[in-house]
């Protein structure tokens, strides 16, 4: 091959890198962040098990009483409408209520063992430390007055402060540019799909490449 062809197919290719480039960037621009349920409740989902019984419980709107199976518990000082409790539960079934909206769940001794129906779907959801601020995980915050704003979700760069992105691409099977946020694929929350998938792995990479 001459230094002419190889030039030729050198521009080419480049071409081609920044067409897939701008393929992706035309799919981000459009990318919008899930939608909270109707009645504001995040987390946890309806008639969903959940695999540990420790989590937060995050809703938006007024600020109402929260009871799990009649047992009150207090909210943490989030800066309002968001409204957020961590609490822990052994397995078995509950009840939640925030004033008048009503959640079931049940807590599982593992996938296979939950005292729920067996329709119930197994949720997933993405662990942080335990800590006051710990949506700073994901989120811009502010801590102010003794209250904490949860801001908008942060660059994909902040998940590498907990995940390796040296193994990106061997887990994903995919270079880690030209994608600019984790939940284009990932639920920030929580998922019925093993790895937060917001649906199955060939459906989201239909979304950006050929079949």
């Amino acid at each position: 091959m001459d230094r002419g062809t190889r030039l030729r197919l050198g521009l080419l290719t480049g071409l081609v890198v920044v067409g897939l480039g701008l393929g992706y960037a035309g799919t981000l621009a459009s990318d919008e962040p899930a939608k909270l349920p109707a009645d504001g409740v995040l987390f946890p989902p309806d008639k969903a098990v959940l695999l540990t019984g420790s989590f937060d419980v995050i809703c938006n709107g007024e600020e109402a009483t929260l009871q799990v199976n009649g047992k009150s518990y207090q909210w943490e000082p989030f800066q309002p409408p968001l409204h957020v409790a961590r609490i822990r539960l052994s397995p078995g079934v509950y009840e939640f209520r925030i004033g008048d909206r009503q959640r079931e769940i049940a807590v599982a001794l593992n996938e296979d063992e939950h005292d729920g129906p067996q329709d119930w779907a197994i949720h997933r959801y993405h662990k942080t430390e335990r800590d006051p601020n710990r949506c700073d995980d994901c989120h811009r915050t502010k801590n102010e007055d003794g209250q904490i704003t949860v801001g908008e979700v942060k660059s994909y760069q902040a998940c590498f402060d907990c995940h390796d992105s040296i193994e990106f691409g061997v887990i994903h099977s995919h270079p880690l540019e030209p994608i600019q946020h984790c939940q284009m694929c990932h639920s920030l929350h929580d998922s019925t799909r093993k790895g937060l998938l917001k649906a199955p792995a060939k459906k989201l990479c239909a979304e950006c490449h050929d079949a």
